[in-house]
């Protein structure tokens, strides 16, 4: 019972995740640079993740994409009513497309160790938004090129520079934000180890371990107090 209260609970705390994978056990391919360094693994061209939306009485579906790497390095979720789709648009078509770091503007807080995706959506010829915040903007995972701790953060880039985005690690050297605006996004690996732990687990151990400690004290109680009834009425 201890161990589905404390499977429970890790469930609650955990962070939503998108299906990045298709399967478990299955490992990395090296990771492929558009422009890869002299120590990089591998010179596999990255791929493109490409999803088609359809649109429903003016409000779009919910749809993810994966790029085609092995495990990918982006995955993108959108869910539902998240795109702002024109009038009379019956899809909407979704890329995240892979490009080399740009030399000017680069952030001032860290270096870019990821490729730089640049996500799009379109209807037609027609660029199309994201939708408000909260619920409705997408989930972004990109796999970093190695699982070296502290962790990338995202950041995406704004007319003034690049901005931070709220980072959580939900796996060895993966790593998810939401998504305010469509763009260029990058993993950044920060010179100032001062927000190392945005690149956390994603859970609470802290909580967690309170909370699992508190179920094993309410069981043991219990257990006692059954164990004594059934003194009694012997």
């Amino acid at each position: 019972m201890a161990a589905l209260a404390a499977l429970a609970a890790t469930a609650a705390l955990a962070p939503a995740a998108v299906p990045i994978y298709d399967g478990i056990g299955n490992p990395d391919e090296p990771y492929r640079f558009v422009n890869p360094p002299a120590n990089a693994k591998t010179t596999k061209a990255p791929t493109t993740a490409t999803i088609t939306v359809p649109i429903h009485s003016g409000v779009s579906a919910a749809e993810y994409a994966n790029t085609a790497e092995q495990g990918p390095q982006l995955s993108l979720y959108l869910p539902l009513g998240s795109l702002q789709a024109p009038g009379g648009a019956s899809t909407v078509t979704v890329k995240a497309e892979p490009k080399a770091p740009p030399t000017s503007p680069l952030p001032s807080d860290g270096t870019i160790v990821s490729n730089v995706y640049a996500l799009s959506a379109t209807a037609g010829s027609q660029p199309v938004s994201i939708i408000g915040t909260g619920r409705r903007e997408p989930t972004l995972q990109m796999r970093s090129p190695d699982a070296s701790q502290p962790g990338p953060v995202f950041e995406y880039r704004t007319t003034s520079g690049w901005k931070r985005a709220a980072t959580i690690r939900v796996g060895v050297d993966i790593y998810q934000a939401s998504v305010p605006t469509l763009g260029d996004w990058a993993l950044v690996r920060l010179s100032s180890p001062e927000s190392a732990g945005a690149g956390g687990s994603g859970v609470n151990w802290g909580l967690l371990g309170g909370g699992i400690a508190l179920l094993v004290v309410a069981l043991l109680i219990v257990m006692i107090r059954v164990r004594r009834t059934g003194a009694e009425a012997s």
